[in-house]
C-alpha cells in the first residue's frame, strides 16, 4: 500500500511538472486577418493656410498580422477614389477629378507593405509601396497597436507630399494655394479569422 503511495505521488508529480512546463510555454500570438467595418482612412490638407478635412467612404484591405511571426504579416489597404468625402459635393466633385485623384483612370490609391519591422512593445515601422493617379514611392511608416477585446486597433498616421504624386495639377499645383504636406490618418480594426 504504502508501495502504491509512492508510485501515485510520483505519478502525481510527474503530471504537475508536465503542466507546469506546458503552463510556462509562450501562447502563440493570435493572427489577425479580418478587417472590420469600423476601419477607416482619412486626411487633411491646408488651403490658403485653412485646415481641411476629409475622408473615404470605401475603405478595403487585406491583413495577415501575425506579432509573433512578423517575417509573415503583411498589409494592404486600398480607397476608392471616388468615394473621397470633403463635406461638399462640389468638393468631393473636384477632388475625384482629374486635377487631384484622377478616379475615372486610376480608381484607387493602394498601400502594399513588404516588411515590418518591431519598435518597442505594440509599436511597428511598415515599410512599402504607396500608389495613386499612376504613380508609386516607397513609403516607411510607424504603425501602433492595441487590443480592444479580441480585436486589435492598428493606427498610422503619416504625411504625404502631394507633389511626388501628381496630387494638385493646374492651378491647384501652387503649394501656396494648397500646402504640399496632406496628412493621412490610418485606422484598422481587426480580428482573428
Amino acid at each position: 500500500m504504502s508501495h502504491l503511495s509512492i508510485k501515485t505521488l510520483c505519478a502525481a508529480a510527474s503530471a504537475l511538472s508536465i503542466c507546469a512546463t506546458a503552463w510556462a510555454q509562450p501562447v502563440p500570438a493570435a493572427a489577425y486577418t479580418h478587417v472590420l467595418p469600423a476601419s477607416s482612412v482619412s486626411f487633411s490638407a491646408t488651403q490658403m493656410g485653412v485646415p481641411m478635412k476629409g475622408h473615404f467612404k470605401t475603405v478595403t484591405a487585406q491583413i495577415d498580422f501575425m506579432p509573433g511571426d512578423l517575417a509573415k504579416s503583411h498589409v494592404e489597404v486600398a480607397v476608392q477614389s471616388a468615394s473621397v468625402d470633403a463635406g461638399s459635393a462640389q468638393t468631393n466633385a473636384l477632388l475625384a477629378g482629374a486635377d487631384w485623384l484622377a478616379a475615372k483612370a486610376d480608381p484607387q490609391a493602394r498601400f502594399v507593405s513588404t516588411h515590418f519591422t518591431p519598435d518597442g512593445p505594440g509599436h511597428y515601422w511598415l515599410n512599402g509601396t504607396f500608389s495613386v493617379k499612376g504613380h508609386s514611392q516607397p513609403l516607411r511608416v510607424q504603425v501602433s497597436t492595441h487590443p480592444d477585446g479580441k480585436d486589435l486597433i492598428m493606427d498610422a498616421a503619416f504625411k504625404l507630399d502631394r507633389t511626388a504624386f501628381g496630387l494638385g495639377t493646374g492651378s491647384w499645383a501652387d503649394t501656396s494655394v494648397v500646402a504640399a504636406a496632406i496628412a493621412v490618418q490610418v485606422h484598422l480594426v481587426v480580428s482573428p479569422q
